[in-house]
């Protein structure tokens, strides 16, 4: 079985398109981009999930789970 994994860099147009029609293909997320993935959410909830954080649009405004 094949693997796809998502580094962040490297994802091509036919990889997603593999994905899709052969649901059977695995998908992994790269290490390095899990990391990235951590540092932003951590930035974000000390930056701007807090009472006294500036208004942002999207972050403030109920957009998606925020």
């Amino acid at each position: 079985m094949n693997t796809i994994t998502i580094d962040g860099f490297n994802l091509t147009a036919q990889q997603v398109i593999s994905v899709a029609r052969a649901p059977y293909l695995k998908v992994a997320l790269a290490d390095s981009s899990r990391a990235a993935l951590k540092e932003s959410r951590d930035y974000i909830e000390s930056t701007w999930m807090h009472d006294e954080a500036p208004m942002m649009y999207s972050f403030n405004t109920g957009v998606g789970l925020l």
